[in-house]
């Protein structure tokens, strides 16, 4: 799929993490939350101060994220 880019966004979930016992980060990407072990951003991305939980997320634009052997690759 590789259309319009959508905007995308990700942070640290300790809930996750602390349950895995092994970091995890949750991907928002299309109204949905994927919890993934890693990440390989292959687009550029900003830091973003949020207001709420939680307050720092990196964001960025993306055409498509797959997930592959626990890993979210962002193109």
């Amino acid at each position: 799929m590789s259309g319009k880019p959508r905007s995308f966004f990700l942070h640290y979930n300790r809930p996750a993490s602390l349950k895995a016992k092994a970091n995890r980060l949750t991907v928002h990407w299309r109204g949905q939350c994927l919890i993934v072990a890693g990440v390989d951003c292959r687009v550029p991305i900003k830091s973003r101060n949020r207001k709420t939980q939680p307050r720092c997320v990196m964001a960025g634009k993306a055409r498509e994220i797959t997930i592959v052997d626990n890993i979210a690759v962002i193109t």
